[in-house]
């Protein structure tokens, strides 16, 4: 091999994917980590109106408890069974080291499936933030 000419190099023949899915990946736990519940249409529910509502503080609530009209649970948008929302509960609030949680329940839902949302996080430890909208007056 004659040192003056230059090194042959290798083709590539391939695209390496392992980047492509890191970043991907970094992506998606973006995006799920700074999701909101501004938007409350997406679940069907529609929160009571209030004289007295505030407005939504800066900081978003890390454990959101949604009760639809049909008394449906969500737990951060994802559908729970009653049966399993105290386990549910459990889990997140214990493992994310929690201390609150806001519940919204829909103007037209029966006052049974809040009262058991409120039970069912108080029994977990945490502390009870009720959303509502304000009147529109």
């Amino acid at each position: 091999m004659n040192p003056l000419l230059p090194a042959r190099r290798k083709r590539i023949t391939g695209i390496n994917i392992v980047p492509l899915i890191d970043v991907m990946t970094v992506l998606i736990f973006f995006f799920l980590m700074s999701m909101k519940f501004d938007d409350l249409r997406q679940l069907g529910i529609t929160p009571p109106q209030s004289d007295s509502a505030a407005e939504a503080e800066g900081n978003a609530p890390q454990l959101v408890i949604a009760v639809n009209k049909n008394g449906e649970f969500f737990v951060n948008s994802e559908r729970v069974p009653a049966e399993e929302l105290s386990s549910r509960l459990t889990r997140i609030a214990g493992g994310q080291k929690l201390s609150d949680a806001v519940i919204i329940a829909d103007e037209d839902a029966a006052m049974k499936y809040a009262i058991f949302a409120v039970d069912e996080a108080r029994r977990n430890g945490l502390e009870i933030r009720l959303l509502a909208r304000p009147n529109a007056d």
